[in-house]
């Protein structure tokens, strides 16, 4: 099914008619100084219940008040028109670095892990100390001193804000920052981002725009949407793509890893039949204190009941050793695969959100608006993962119709990376593909 000119037409307009501004509602911004430990920054992050926060360098004279590394409003004036805060040393005594992002601070872990060894092929017990070991040093490490920092946000100034329509935030903040001019920097990258702040021209940060308002504001003028609204998952393409998956007894560390490696922000946690179970993200790392490292070496589906508070029975009954060497193995391990608990994600202390492929493209954004969350899970009719939704699969869904020559190239990955950084995986680029391919079709 095609959507008709007049559709792609409404939804260009809507989208090039709404000002920026008419998104924005007054903020109180989280704002990190970089001599901040990565302990203060997660705990702050925690405590705010948010996964990201804009990052600034701060002189060793002092003159802002003391704190968790949270930083009161900027000083110095700044010439009027379009600029990257860096620029010829504009902002003073103090600078906008970027954002911290949870995904920075756990590349930057991996990357102080490297070299110590093969952990897949390590003892749990040697998994833990070393671990507890590397945790406790990495958590006292300032944000200015991390391997990976700074990539997933841009900035823009609010004289440009009052001047920038919806289409363009999407455009030329979320899905091309390093493309547009209207900042450039060493910090800005090409590919998706999650956010944009706003700066006045005393460089305090006043808001910050996400792909979550970008998707609140989709959801609020689905009337809007035409026959797209009614479109279903299978039918967008989004019930068929391959789904990175893990079993609970694989470590949280070694799943994190696995998250490093294919670039990519959550896994789905299935059991010994396929059947989805629990979904890892990197924002438990923002959970995670200095004495917690070690609990990464647990399972992963024991790891997330520990953080919600419940106990993950399948593993430990499975992996008992009198169980493990009995005939009655399989039969037990069978028998716990298939009892599925009162609602999907239980067995680790999660309520899961899930669609089947006959769900509609508005009924996945309503979902993830109601219950605030950044990804929905396609499943077939045995609750096996077969495809995940994310906030950018729903934006760049939209400029894919309206503006398909913006796509970007690639998916986002942190400005700063390690000396190895991994290749943007196969599954991206066929992602990338599947996104012209289905933004030709929907216009035809």
């Amino acid at each position: 099914m095609a959507c008709s000119p007049e559709t792609i037409e409404k939804i260009a307009a809507l989208l090039k008619g709404t000002n920026l501004q008419d998104l924005l509602s007054p903020q109180h911004v989280v704002i990190l100084k970089d001599s901040a430990t990565v302990e203060q920054s997660l705990k702050t992050l925690a405590s705010k219940r948010i996964l990201s926060s804009p990052v600034v360098a701060v002189p060793d004279v002092d003159v802002q008040p003391s704190g968790c590394g949270c930083l009161a409003p900027l000083f110095a004036p700044v010439p009027s028109g379009a600029h990257w805060p860096q620029e010829k040393g504009l902002a003073g005594n103090h600078q906008i670095l970027g954002f911290l992002d949870v995904r920075d601070v756990l590349s930057s872990f991996l990357a102080e892990l490297d070299g110590c060894g093969d952990l897949p092929k390590m003892k749990m017990l040697q998994k833990m100390r070393l671990l507890e070991e590397q945790g406790s040093s990495f958590a006292t490490t300032a944000l200015k001193n991390l391997k990976v920092f700074g990539g997933d946000g841009d900035f823009l100034h609010t004289s440009e804000a009052a001047q920038t329509s919806v289409l363009d935030v999407i455009v030329n903040g979320l899905l091309n920052p390093g493309d547009r001019g209207w900042h450039k920097g060493k910090h800005i990258v090409t590919g998706t981002v999650h956010r944009v702040a706003i700066y006045d021209s005393q460089f305090r940060i006043t808001n910050i725009i996400s792909q979550t308002d970008i998707i609140k504001f989709i959801s609020m003028n689905k009337d809007e949407l035409g026959e797209l609204a009614s479109k279903t998952a299978a039918e967008l393409g989004w019930a068929s793509r391959p789904v990175v998956t893990v079993g609970p007894d694989v470590s949280a560390i070694e799943a994190m890893l696995l998250m490093n490696e294919r670039q990519i922000s959550a896994l789905a946690i299935v059991d010994g039949v396929g059947k989805i179970i629990g979904n890892f993200s990197v924002s438990e790392m923002r959970t995670i204190m200095a004495e917690h490292f070690g609990a990464l070496a647990l399972p992963v589906g024991e790891f997330l009941a520990l953080e919600h508070g419940t106990e993950f029975q399948g593993y430990s009954h499975i992996h008992e050793h009198e169980v493990v060497q009995s005939k009655g193995h399989k039969f037990i391990t069978d028998r716990i695969a298939r009892a599925r608990p009162r609602t999907p994600g239980e067995e680790v202390g999660q309520n899961l959100i899930l669609v089947t492929p006959q769900a509609t493209m508005v009924d996945i954004v309503d979902k993830i608006v109601r219950h605030r969350i950044h990804r929905v899970y396609v499943i077939d009719d045995q609750e096996r993962p077969v495809g995940v939704v994310t906030c950018t699969d729903v934006v760049r869904l939209i400029i894919g119709l309206v503006q398909p020559d913006a796509l970007p190239a690639s998916r986002p990955g942190s400005a700063k990376q390690p000396k190895q950084q991994p290749q943007v995986p196969q599954e991206e680029a066929e992602q990338q593909q599947h996104d012209q391919q289905q933004a030709e079709t929907m216009q035809q």
